[in-house]
């Protein structure tokens, strides 16, 4: 690849591929955009998926991709993204977050994150709180310092 631009673009296409070769196209676009190593295509990677997809494991390794990033470079991408995933992709979205909130430092991070961020923002992360803690309410302990930040 030339680009970051045009790895992105043939990610767009791969994500919107289905049939057994699916996945492993996925795969090697993730492959071609990482080599990049550019924080930039965080955001990118995670607006890339699809509730509708016909196989997880591709959208999983689009998560794995955008989690290989440090945590603070890779919060602050998830957090730019939000609204806009939140809408187009639900429970991907709540899949981001539930892995985010599993892990205590990465938990922490986003809520100090979460209290400088915009109404939109806050919206969003507050939403998919309160759907986590409707299907799982074992997740409260741990969205309850999200929800109090994003007030």
């Amino acid at each position: 690849m030339e680009s970051l631009t045009e790895a992105l673009d043939q990610l767009g296409h791969a994500v919107r591929l289905s049939g057994e070769a699916a996945v492993k196209t996925l795969d090697s676009a993730i492959t071609d955009v990482l080599a990049f190593r550019d924080p930039a295509c965080i955001s990118p990677m995670l607006l890339a998926l699809n509730d509708e997809a016909e196989f997880d494991e591709g959208m999983f390794s689009l998560i794995h991709a955008a989690e290989s990033f440090d945590d603070d470079i890779y919060v602050r991408a998830f957090l730019r993204a939000i609204p806009n995933l939140q809408a187009t992709s639900p429970r991907w979205a709540s899949i981001i977050l539930m892995r985010v909130l599993n892990n205590q430092a990465t938990r922490d991070l986003l809520t100090r994150m979460v209290r400088q961020e915009s109404t939109e923002v806050k919206v969003a992360i507050t939403w998919l709180c309160e759907k986590i803690n409707e299907k799982n309410p074992t997740f409260l302990n741990k969205t309850l310092p999200i929800l109090l930040a994003a007030k």
